[in-house]
């Protein structure tokens, strides 16, 4: 169940990058909107946050245990 959970996170962030290696480059050449690429790019932020809780990794350097004070 996990496996396929993560495996489906993985697929999501993958597609969603490739979405937006496509806006950007479609941007250059003058297609879309500067809206719609950064939609993508909150869209695949999203996908890692999600990604990254799934696996319990922090999203910031800063908020590991080296970053509190003692």
């Amino acid at each position: 169940m996990a496996d396929d959970q993560f495996k489906s996170l993985l697929n999501s962030v993958d597609a969603l990058y490739h979405e937006v290696v496509a806006l950007r480059e479609g941007a250059k050449a003058g297609g879309p909107g500067k809206e719609d690429l950064v939609l993508a790019e909150l869209r695949l932020d999203n996908a890692w946050r999600e990604l990254y809780e799934f696996m319990d990794l922090p999203l910031s350097r800063e908020s590991g245990p080296a970053a509190s004070p003692e």
